[in-house]
């Protein structure tokens, strides 16, 4: 790749060649006109007319020829010192560059909330860790608000979120449906199997997420469709929380369905019917919209679908 750029210096105009310099460099290392030619896959008298070229720029002589190649003048030597530590930075960046492209290095910053991180991202990264281990990956947890603050920010390069949201600057593709469901424990177990209406589960104590969770939000709204406004007893910040406290028979857990369906295949908790069906709820899959990823993360975009498709 050949570069060019304009420097005045005291009234004249240099123009640099890094092509030039390329061929010089290579030159002074093989010490020899053809040795450098096959190297740089060029012919020998395209290495000897750069050389000229770059001395008639410079106005000195580089090189001076022996018998059995060509030695570098005390200028060239004094070029070659001064040039080699900038082609040592390129062919770093070149090997960084391959390494990048290969995913022998890079990183990922994923978020989520508890939950999703949990349930929805954590096995995926293992398979993507297990098929490139050389990227390294970070998580960031925190309410819906929280995430699409870090995501704009640039702290976070990919995030799942329950949908749906309305936010400028954000990509989002929907990615699984989950389903919403009220379950007790072996206190209330009486109420299993039971199609009750939204007022007569609120004659029992309700559990559910913190005001800001999407899921509350969407409970709220389940109720609102009802004329009802919906207080409940509990509020919890986990799946795990809520789990154990419907378990104990603490009230009826509001939980996502594809969560706990260990639960109750082991009858540990027990699935209460509403009357009425309970619309499904969205994951999606958001990242920047004005940032492209990078090559890291962009794999594990990709790696997210694919193993979802394969579930």
């Amino acid at each position: 790749m050949k570069s060019v750029y304009f420097r005045t210096v005291i009234g004249a105009v240099y123009i640099m060649d890094l092509n030039l310099y390329h061929i010089f460099h290579t030159t002074a290392l093989e010490q020899n006109f053809s040795r450098a030619a096959d190297k740089l896959f060029i012919t020998q008298p395209s290495v000897s007319h750069a050389i000229k070229q770059l001395e008639e720029k410079l106005g000195v002589k580089l090189f001076t020829r022996t018998s059995r190649g060509v030695r570098l003048t005390p200028e060239g030597q004094t070029l070659l010192d001064n040039i080699t530590p900038v082609f040592g930075l390129i062919d770093n960046a070149e090997q960084k560059l391959s390494e990048l492209r290969n995913f022998q290095n890079g990183h990922v910053t994923i978020g989520g909330s508890d939950s999703t991180c949990k349930h929805y991202l954590l096995p995926h990264i293992q398979t993507f860790q297990e098929k490139y281990p050389e990227i390294r990956i970070k998580l960031q947890h925190g309410s819906t608000p929280e995430i699409i603050g870090k995501l704009k920010n640039g702290m976070i390069d990919i995030s799942l979120v329950h949908l749906p949201i309305n936010e400028n600057q954000i990509h989002v593709t929907e990615y699984l449906n989950i389903h919403s469901t009220f379950v007790v424990g072996e206190k209330y177990e009486a109420l299993a199997g039971k199609n009750l209406s939204l007022e007569q589960l609120t004659a029992h104590p309700l559990i559910s997420f913190s005001e800001t969770s999407s899921s509350r939000r969407f409970l709220n709204q389940l109720f609102q469709k009802q004329g009802m406004n919906v207080k409940p007893d509990i509020e919890v910040g986990s799946v795990e929380l809520m789990i154990e406290c419907a378990k104990i028979g603490m009230g009826i857990a509001f939980v996502t369905k594809e969560l706990i369906l260990e639960e109750l295949e082991n009858e540990e908790l027990f699935e209460v019917y509403l009357n009425e069906n309970i619309d499904e709820r969205k994951i999606g899959v958001i990242t920047k919209d004005d940032t492209p990823l990078s090559l890291a993360a962009d794999e594990f975009y990709r790696h997210l679908f694919e193993s979802n498709d394969k579930l």
